[in-house]
């Protein structure tokens, strides 16, 4: 909290029994220039806190969201160096976020994705 904090942007630390028992999840009010203000919600579940879940109120139109509408941001099976690990810290994590809600909406604007794509 205190690093998001850290961050210059509102964060708000919440817990959500029905779908996150034992976990927990901060919002983050995002404001990014070219981007619409939007709210990310970085949901850390209890067996899985090493890989965060990460939603936002924004645009969902993308190729790289899950079907629950979370941030596909990278692949789960990549080496540490091309996804977050715990190490990195929150501005990290938040620094994912931002490039991602960034590259869909470029995708938006001109149909291409830019930078690299995994399968899906």
């Amino acid at each position: 909290m205190r690093q998001l904090a850290a961050c210059g942007m509102p964060v708000r630390q919440f817990r959500d029994p029905k779908q996150n028992h034992g976990g927990f999840a901060v919002t983050v009010r995002l404001q990014v220039p070219d981007l619409p203000e939007q709210t990310a919600t970085i949901v850390f579940r209890p067996k899985l806190s090493t890989v965060p879940r990460v939603f936002t109120d924004g645009p969902w139109e993308s190729p790289h969201r899950y079907a629950d509408g979370s941030l596909c941001m990278w692949h789960p099976r990549d080496e540490p160096e091309k996804r977050w690990t715990r190490r990195d810290g929150a501005a990290a994590l938040l620094g994912h976020v931002v490039a991602h809600l960034l590259r869909e909406e470029w995708w938006r604007r001109t149909g291409e994705w830019p930078g690299e794509e995994a399968a899906h």
